[in-house]
């Protein structure tokens, strides 16, 4: 298994995509569980996005990000991979939308991002660190929070069938090629938040029924046809109360109280 640095995600992120297929991505998730419970929670907490201090931290492309920039947030994308990094510019742009971009390892920010954001979040990050960076990569998320600020933290979910399944005939069969992941389960994380202090926290998911495109061989046929990115095709997802506990996404959402 390749281990996890700059040029492995850079690889992972080499080539770009079209104008039609960033704007599906962005409305997608738009439409999905996951950001219809996150925004729920924003809303509760703050009132509203509008000029609210966020940063997505191993942002990838940043969807997350560009969703809470679209409601009007003042948002940060860090990553340590240069492609990563261009490959968000351009989907940012491309949904008209504005971020500031800074290439950075995660594990070493500078203390001057410390304290200063009202949202921490990431997905699809922390699963990739074993040993005690597993424990400094989550408490970064609140080190980067201003008092009353929250954290989401989004991992694959260890107890999440298809998911697993997946990984583990990829692996097999040499076809495995984001690096070490190793999957969070809510008693770890649970752990995890008493070892670094946060003791309002809460889980939730995304779609368990969802959670099958992993072992169903059709969504490869849809992934690749001429009409996959037709906005018109995408409807507002579903959840159930089994998500929080056997979907593929487990999100921890804390607040920093110190």
């Amino acid at each position: 298994m390749r281990k996890n640095i700059p040029q492995l995600w850079d690889e992972i992120w080499q080539g770009d995509s079209s104008v039609e297929e960033d704007r599906y991505i962005l409305s997608k998730e738009e439409n999905s569980i996951r950001w219809q419970r996150i925004e729920k929670i924003v809303l509760q907490k703050f009132g509203s996005f509008v000029g609210r201090k966020v940063i997505e931290i191993g942002a990838g492309i940043g969807t997350y990000a560009a969703l809470m920039a679209k409601k009007g947030a003042d948002v940060t994308i860090v990553d340590y991979s240069e492609v990563a990094l261009k490959r968000a510019a351009n989907f940012f742009s491309r949904n008209g939308l504005s971020a500031q971009f800074i290439k950075h390892d995660a594990l070493t920010l500078p203390m001057n991002f410390f304290n200063k954001y009202d949202i921490a979040m990431s997905f699809g990050l922390a699963e990739h660190f074993k040993n005690q960076q597993r424990i400094l990569i989550n408490k970064i998320h609140f080190d980067l929070l201003r008092k009353g600020g929250i954290a989401f933290i989004s991992v694959p979910n260890k107890w999440n069938v298809p998911y697993r399944l997946f990984k583990f005939v990829a692996e097999i069969m040499g076809r495995w090629k984001i690096g070490e992941e190793y999957p969070y389960s809510r008693v770890e994380l649970k752990n995890i938040c008493q070892k670094i202090g946060v003791k309002q926290y809460s889980f939730f998911g995304d779609s368990l029924y969802g959670s099958f495109k992993f072992i169903n061989p059709l969504q490869i046929i849809k992934k690749t046809s001429k009409n996959s990115w037709q906005l018109d095709r995408i409807k507002k997802e579903k959840g159930t109360f089994l998500d929080c506990y056997f979907s593929y996404a487990l999100v921890l959402y804390g607040e920093k109280s110190i």
